[in-house]
This record gives C-alpha cells, sequence and structure tokens, in this order.
C-alpha cells in the first residue's frame, strides 16, 4: 500500500470498536509479517477478530510505526481495535486504540501520566495481576491459560477464575487457545481471548474467526 494513499485515508477512517469489553472480545496478536497478510486479516475481521495486538519486539520505532500506521487504518475501516505492543508512543502516534504493555515496557503508571488511549498490561500472577489494576491500567492479559510451547505450565480454568475475580479490571486470556476451548475460558471468567495460532495458522480462517466470536459472545 502507497504511503500517500494510506495516509489521506487514515484521516477519514472510521473508529474502532466504541467501548473497550467490545474491543477485548477477540484480539488477534499479529507481527509485522502477519500485520501485511491484509487477506487473512480482512477474513478474520469480517468473522470474529474485535482487535489487532501488533507486537514486534525487534522492530525499530520507525518500522513499528509504519507498521502500525496501516493496521490502524485497516482495522479501523474495519470496525476493530488495534493495540500496539510496548510503545505508547508508537500508539499515540500511528492513532491506535490503545499499547499493551509487558516486561520490556516502561511501568503503567508512568504511561498512563501521559497516554490517553487504552492500557493492557500481561501478567502472569496474581501479584502482576494486582500491580496493573493499582498502577491504572485499563485490562490485563493473563497467561497461559492452557499452555504453549516452550511457555511453561497452564495456569488452568480454575486458578484464571480465581485471579481475574479478584481484580476489577477485565481480564484477557492467552495462552492454548483455539475455537474448541474459548467458551471454557469465557465460563472461567475471562473478558475475552487474545490468540496467535488459532488465526494465524488457520486453514480457514474464517471458520475460526467465526468460531472464536461465537463462543465470546454467548
Amino acid at each position: 500500500m502507497a504511503e500517500d494513499s494510506t495516509s489521506e485515508a487514515s484521516t477519514a477512517r472510521q473508529p474502532g470498536p466504541r467501548t473497550l469489553p467490545d474491543a477485548l472480545r477477540v484480539i488477534y496478536i499479529v507481527d509485522r509479517e502477519a500485520a501485511r497478510d491484509w487477506q487473512r486479516l480482512d477474513t478474520v475481521l469480517a468473522t470474529g477478530a474485535t482487535c489487532l495486538w501488533l507486537r514486534a519486539p525487534g522492530a525499530t520505532g520507525a518500522e513499528l510505526y509504519r507498521s502500525a500506521r496501516d493496521l490502524v487504518w485497516r482495522a479501523h475501516e474495519r470496525g476493530a481495535a488495534v493495540l500496539i505492543g510496548d510503545r505508547a508512543d508508537v500508539a499515540l502516534a500511528s492513532g491506535a486504540d490503545g499499547v499493551q504493555l509487558g516486561f520490556r515496557s516502561p511501568p503503567a503508571r508512568k504511561v498512563r501520566s501521559w497516554f490517553p488511549g487504552w492500557i493492557g498490561v500481561s501478567c502472569h500472577s496474581e501479584a502482576e495481576l494486582s500491580s496493573a489494576a493499582r498502577a491504572g491500567a485499563d485490562f490485563a492479559v493473563l497467561s497461559p491459560l492452557f499452555g504453549v510451547p516452550s511457555k511453561g505450565g497452564p495456569l488452568g480454568t480454575a486458578l484464571f477464575e480465581r485471579l481475574a475475580a479478584g481484580v476489577e479490571i477485565p481480564v484477557v486470556a492467552l495462552g492454548g487457545i483455539d475455537e474448541t476451548n474459548a467458551v471454557r475460558a469465557r465460563e472461567a471468567g475471562a473478558a475475552g481471548v487474545a490468540v496467535i495460532r488459532a488465526l494465524r495458522d488457520a486453514d480457514d480462517p474464517g471458520q475460526a474467526g467465526r468460531g472464536l466470536g461465537q463462543a465470546l459472545s454467548s
């Protein structure tokens, strides 16, 4: 997509979901390569994904901004939100809806002092969840629910439910989630799910998107 046409289009883009709960329902995590797969993105946005999370820790600020700008335009045209991983400055400059803070990021409390968008914090324990809530985060992503290769043992639904109930902010589930088990995440109190492989590697991304969307809407 040419930069001049993207810039012109971005000034007239439609906003993403009007509320945070709508945006958190199904989050598709993409790297810079996946962010260029417009056909798959359009399919999953049309069938179930409500938010795109651009996660590219190795990218420079300029590279991340270019990817973010195009992604924001694409997602907002289709009624979805965008989160930028770690870089609140890039989120603000690109017009993204929020930032997702991880261990590479500055503390949520410092970001909240100047960033007007949604702030999410990635958490793996009760202490991290409590800290995120106290720091003014709008939501948290808690993982791994069902486990993923090389990420250690899963929390499981019982522990996830207990931890999510202990904070007053929405908690999104991440880790080993797909269309077959997403309803279990919802039943455990998840405000939504965040996925990579379930949509990136699906032979039929439309079916996968619909399955996730239906599981979190029922």
